[in-house]
Parts: C-alpha cells; sequence; structure tokens
C-alpha cells in the first residue's frame, strides 16, 4: 500500500496542471476502493492473531498479578501484603500490569464484536485495537521491567538499571521498526508526501 502512496504522489506531480485534480480524484477514489475491498479478506486473519496475542499478554498480566515480585510478608502487621508494597516501582508495576491487562481483554472483548462483519465497525476496530495493543504491548513491557528491577534492585543495583531502561525503550523502538517503510517513503519523497492518503491506507 505503500507503494501506492508513491506511486500516486510521483504521477500527482507529473500530471498537467488542467489534468491534474481530475487524475487526483479519480487515483484516490480508486486506491480507497482497493483498500475498503480488502478490509473483509483481512479483517477474519487480523482478528485471529490480534485476539491470541491479546489473550496471552492477558494471560501473562493476570498471573503476574497473582506471582507479586518478592513475594508477601510474614509480619504479624502486614500479613499477606507485597513485602514491597511501598516502594514506587513496585507500585509502577502494580499500575502498568494492571493496564495492560485491561487494554488486553478490551481487545478480546472487541475481537468478539468483530464478528459482526459491519465495515464501519471492522475500519474502527482495526484503529482502535491497534492503539489498544501497542497500550498493552508497552505497559506489560514496564511491568516486566519494574518487577525484576523491584527485585534485583537491593542486591544488583546495575543490571536492575539496564534490563529496566532495556524493557522502557522496547516499545518505542519496536514502533520505529513498524513505522520504517513510512519513514523510508517520507525520506524518499520529501515534501511531495501524501501523508493524507497516508492516513486512509492504514486506517483501512
Amino acid at each position: 500500500m505503500l507503494l501506492q502512496n508513491e506511486s500516486f504522489t510521483l504521477l500527482s506531480n507529473v500530471i498537467p496542471s488542467g489534468w491534474n485534480d481530475k487524475a487526483v480524484d479519480k487515483t484516490e477514489k480508486q486506491t480507497k476502493k482497493q483498500s475498503f475491498a480488502e478490509v473483509k479478506s483481512l479483517t477474519t486473519k487480523y482478528i485471529t492473531n490480534t485476539s491470541v496475542v491479546a489473550a496471552l499478554l492477558a494471560t501473562i498480566t493476570f498471573a503476574a498479578a497473582f506471582t507479586l515480585p518478592g513475594g508477601l510478608s510474614n509480619d504479624a502487621s502486614d500479613t499477606g501484603l507485597p513485602i514491597f508494597a511501598r516502594k514506587a516501582v513496585f507500585q509502577v508495576f502494580l499500575i502498568s500490569d494492571t493496564i495492560a491487562m485491561c487494554f488486553s481483554l478490551a481487545v478480546v472483548f472487541l475481537s468478539i464484536l468483530a464478528t459482526w462483519e459491519d465495515l464501519d465497525f471492522l475500519l474502527n476496530y482495526r484503529k482502535t485495537s491497534r492503539v489498544l495493543m501497542w497500550c498493552a504491548y508497552g505497559t506489560t513491557s514496564v511491568a516486566f521491567g519494574t518487577g525484576l528491577f523491584t527485585v534485583l534492585a537491593p542486591k544488583i543495583l546495575w543490571l536492575a538499571i539496564l534490563i529496566l531502561v532495556l524493557c522502557i525503550i522496547l516499545p518505542f523502538l519496536s514502533i520505529i521498526i513498524g513505522e520504517w517503510p513510512e519513514i523510508m517513503l517520507r525520506c524518499r519523497l520529501g515534501r511531495q508526501f501524501r501523508q493524507d492518503l497516508a492516513r486512509n491506507i492504514y486506517s483501512s
């Protein structure tokens, strides 16, 4: 689809000015029509893959909430409470783990509704589920890093910091890798790049 964007942009700049508007409108309509036609054929596979990954993340984060880093306290005053309950990094672990689980469950629920095969809902589902999955993925990574940091920091601080930094950087690095084709297209086309057309392509 990015190649269509590039071809359309280059074509619109070489067509004479008198024909440019008609060519742009015709090409853009054809691109949108083809994009919409591909939605239903891709939706089944997309829903299956997304729901499986979301269910896996939900299972992992749910289990992590009941297998707390450091275990539970045996003190008479704090019986049953997590040992690191008062540490800020542990609280970040709990918050990020909860967000990841909730967003993952939301995607699983939306994947059930997506079987309605309503076109408008499917388009909205793909955009919404993508955002939710990125958030779930990022907060899961943060939860993993903060959980290990809580356990390792008292004994091996440098390793705990290294793991935490890697876990925080990973979601941003993944976004860059995922957007790399569009980034390269922007570099090749410069000011000729059509962001509005790219948005229509990605939304479909």
